[in-house]
């Protein structure tokens, strides 16, 4: 299954480094929903939470997600997907790259 059309139409300003087309949304599913979080519009977003629903949202940032995404939007994402901050804390596992940034 592709990436969502309205996560497409902001592929340039979301996945700047890389090609759309080559994301698969399962495969690549913490990449895609860093970006979106991080970058997307209100239109992208929704189209993420339809599409990953809010539990894995929470999950990822859970599990480490907080460490991928700006430190000024994770309060936000926090709050908007009710879960307490002791919930966010960063796990000390080290941080995985980029799956397109391997060379």
């Amino acid at each position: 299954m592709p990436l969502p059309d309205e996560i497409l139409a902001e592929s340039s300003a979301l996945f700047h480094d890389t090609r759309a087309q080559d994301i698969d949304p399962e495969a690549h599913a913490s990449f895609v929903i860093e970006r979106v979080l991080d970058r997307g519009t209100l239109r992208s977003v929704g189209a993420l939470l339809r599409y990953y629903g809010r539990d894995r949202i929470r999950s990822f940032l859970r599990e480490g997600g907080t460490e991928r995404v700006s430190k000024r939007t994770v309060p936000l994402w926090a709050a908007f997907l009710q879960i307490a901050p002791d919930e966010c804390i960063p796990k000390s596992s080290p941080l995985r790259s980029s799956p397109f940034w391997t060379a």
